[in-house]
């Protein structure tokens, strides 16, 4: 009770103030009676309308509560104009471009790189971009972090010994405060390859380069990299030349690393053995596989998955059920995967090997979900990308926010020409919700879609303080 108070307090102050410092006139576009209740039913006009795994309100009723409120408003006309891009409800799990403010300081086109999310930022690593007639082929030795209340990307300086030369295809995850990187690859792809783990101190921004006792990970890129308490598991992965499915546990308190499970012969094609550039995902004790490229330059299906038990040290294989309607996912690599409702992945993106061009092409943009407790396939019909793409880096943060960046796209000039595909690599931002924002996220997000300059937020932080901002707030801008 006392949070919800508090919550509805600062969500009044931020409506009602008339004047934001000199940055901020007629900021609020109405009056709110605290005492009806007309906050949270506002606010309720922000929640996805069109969440296709969930129970839907009627188009008439979404009407009725967002005219509900309105009523409760007392608020001339110009404001009610004002006011209704925010009323408007949409599907916040949709993905949507985000603009960075400052569109000419971001990140170069690429691919390759890797990314991971914050409560405050979005933070990406390396990445490829290909020579063409106007610009030189080039490998990104930067860290660029996108702050999400700024909307602003930074190219942060950092110190130590980070990786140099193996700056594609490394293997990237958050443990606390700290980036960890394993493996990667250079140009041309695999002539340089890496088995090293470094660790980037987020707060710092020094990388430190780990010494991994006991028995070594081959030196690989396109492996998959997870953590599970202090336990990191780096799976799969090739040199170029062989690929495996091996597993490695990596204690990080200690550094000591022991080689837990051995590559398996694929059923799909016997003559395959390894992976990489698949997505990986623990369910109850066991290591899960989705995807991935092989020797051939197949891509792995979906109808039998891989799966590592972590108790046994044994790899094993499940049979998926498929969509009633749309079957199963096209095979693919270079995807993206992320927890989504309660024992479930959502799926997207991703390329599979075209051998009559002799290149990769992209998958469709439909969005997928996995059911680990039915072992069943679902498409989410009503939600797609907002255009098909793989190779890019993406990250889920606590709050549900699936960020994506950059990565290559299919064009073509001729739709019924196989042969007159082309590569683009773009630094698109992407933004999508897995699931609903809670109020305070809500009238946080208001609040910064209202400021007509976000640098104010810096310049002048104490006008936060004065507002009463939660610090949990604040503290995410820098």
């Amino acid at each position: 009770m006392l949070e919800l108070t508090t919550l509805m307090i600062f969500t009044w102050l931020t409506l009602r103030v008339r004047y934001f410092h000199s940055y901020i006139q007629n900021f609020v576009f109405f009056d709110i009676d605290i005492n009806n209740n007309v906050i949270v039913r506002w606010l309720c006009s922000f929640v996805m309308t069109d969440d296709p795994t969930a129970n839907q309100k009627s188009a008439q009723q979404t009407a009725t509560l967002s005219m509900d409120g309105l009523i409760n408003l007392r608020q001339t006309k110009a404001g009610l104009c004002a006011a209704s891009a925010f009323l408007i409800p949409k599907n916040l799990m949709a993905f949507f471009e985000e603009i960075p403010i400052d569109s000419s300081d971001k990140p170069h086109p690429r691919s390759g790189h890797r990314a991971i999310a914050t409560e405050s930022d979005l933070w990406i690593w390396g990445g490829y971009y290909p020579a063409n007639d106007n610009q030189p082929e080039r490998m990104f030795q930067e860290l660029w972090r996108y702050n999400f209340a700024l909307r602003r990307w930074t190219l942060e300086t950092t110190t130590g010994d980070g990786p140099t030369l193996t700056l594609a295809s490394h293997s990237m995850c958050l443990f606390r405060n700290s980036l960890l990187v394993f493996g990667g690859t250079g140009f041309p792809f695999g002539q340089h390859v890496s088995n090293d783990l470094f660790v980037l101190d987020l707060k710092r921004r020094h990388w430190k380069r780990c010494r991994i006792l006991d028995e070594q990970p081959e030196q690989v890129y396109g492996a998959s990299m997870l953590v599970n308490d202090d336990h990191l598991y780096i799976l799969c992965g090739t040199n170029s030349w062989t690929y495996n499915s091996d597993v490695y546990d990596i204690h990080l308190p200690t550094l000591t690393c022991k080689h837990i499970g051995r590559t398996f012969d694929e059923i799909e094609d016997p003559s395959e053995t390894g992976r990489y550039r698949q997505e990986a995902y623990i369910y109850k004790n066991k290591i899960f596989l989705f995807g991935g490229g092989g020797v051939s330059g197949i891509s792995f299906s979906f109808e039998h998955l891989p799966v590592f038990d972590l108790t046994s040290g044994r790899w094993s294989f499940v049979q998926t059920n498929p969509d009633p309607i749309y079957n199963f996912p096209t095979g693919r690599k270079f995807h993206s995967i992320f927890p989504f409702h309660k024992n479930q992945i959502i799926m997207f993106g991703g390329a599979h090997f075209h051998h009559l061009i002799n290149r990769h092409i992209a998958v469709n943009n439909r969005i997928w979900t996995f059911d680990f407790e039915k072992l069943e396939w679902s498409i989410l019909p009503k939600l797609t990308m907002s255009r098909p793409t793989y190779f890019h880096a993406a990250a889920i943060n606590e709050r549900g926010e699936i960020w994506t960046h950059g990565g290559v796209v299919s064009e073509s000039r001729s739709i019924n020409d196989i042969n007159n595909y082309t590569e683009k690599r773009i630094t698109s931002l992407h933004k999508m919700h897995t699931r609903v924002q809670n109020l305070s996220e809500l009238t946080w997000n208001y609040f910064l879609n209202s400021l007509p300059d976000r640098t104010c937020l810096i310049t002048q932080p104490e006008l936060l303080v004065q507002l009463g901002v939660p610090p949990r707030f604040t503290e995410r801008i820098h």
